[in-house]
């Protein structure tokens, strides 16, 4: 394991932060290529992302913070700023207060415009880079498997960890699953996003198809159950997937997957052979 990239004094480079910071950049780079290209750059849109970058770093520990409440009884104690370094961090959290940072930042600067088919590639990248950051630097890296694939760590590793349950065994490396996941949908968005018809469609199935996809990883994650068996990122998906999938049955039932009809083939069968221009004629007439 890896839990720091870099250190030389007082300068110290954690692996998680910096791929979490690499992820962001690539992502926000991504997302203003693509809105670029769709000739959609303006001063709203600078704002716009500083609403999402703030809700998602506020989400992404506000989601985590009821799993462990005993952590933040010692909020008098230690500075703010080692709670913002060290506080619990979940990507479903950011994703989720980074969509209400942009919703409500829209209706501030009264933008209308869609802009989540321009989100959807830099999220599956950005999050794919920052997963890395998670491999090299977390422990555990999930639960026992006897797969050929299981992973195990040096007893070096798992003592600089206070709490490493599984560690001794093979185990899921849970977050290169995740890497695989997001690395095929980037591809796939990138390939097939022209087929999705309504604007900002592309965002939210990419957001059900991860989330989905999270809800079963954490089965062989290494987080610790909270509610009915259930981890806590399970117990955030729930709600959040209900949502979406909601929204696209009532997308459906209003008609909006529905092409129209293609127009009826004519047919001269049954037209008088006087109304028939020929040849001929035509070229008289013209």
């Amino acid at each position: 394991m890896l839990p720091i990239l870099y250190e030389n004094g007082p300068v110290i480079i954690y692996t998680h932060d910096f791929f979490t910071v690499i992820g962001l950049l690539v992502g926000l780079a991504l997302y203003y290529h693509e809105l670029h290209k769709r000739d959609m750059l303006e001063w709203r849109i600078f704002w716009i992302s500083i609403a999402a970058v703030f809700g998602a770093g506020v989400g992404c520990r506000l989601l985590t913070a009821w799993e462990h409440p005993a952590y933040y009884s010692t909020f008098d104690d230690v500075p703010f700023s080692y709670f913002v370094a060290h506080s619990g961090k979940t990507i479903i959290g950011g994703i989720v207060g980074g969509y209400v940072g942009i919703v409500l930042s829209k209706r501030y600067l009264h933008y209308t415009k869609s802009t989540g088919d321009c989100y959807a590639a830099a999220i599956a990248l950005a999050t794919a880079i920052g997963r890395i950051g998670c491999f090299l630097s977390e422990l555990p890296l999930g639960k026992p498997t006897d797969l050929p694939w299981g992973m195990t760590v040096s007893a070096d590793a798992i003592s600089q960890f206070q709490y490493c349950p599984y560690c001794t065994q093979p185990m899921h490396p849970s977050m290169v699953y995740e890497i695989i996941f997001n690395l095929i949908a980037f591809a796939l968005i990138l390939r097939l996003r022209h087929r999705v018809i309504v604007q900002g469609e592309t965002l939210k199935i990419y957001l059900l198809a991860a989330g989905i996809f999270r809800f079963f990883v954490e089965f062989v994650r290494g987080n610790t159950e909270q509610l009915w068996g259930l981890t806590g990122p399970q117990v955030v998906l729930i709600p959040c997937l209900a949502l979406l999938i909601y929204y696209f049955i009532r997308q459906w039932r209003s008609g909006v997957y529905r092409m129209p009809a293609p127009p009826l083939a004519y047919s001269f069968d049954n037209v008088p052979d006087q109304m028939i221009v020929q040849p001929e004629q035509a070229r008289k007439l013209s």
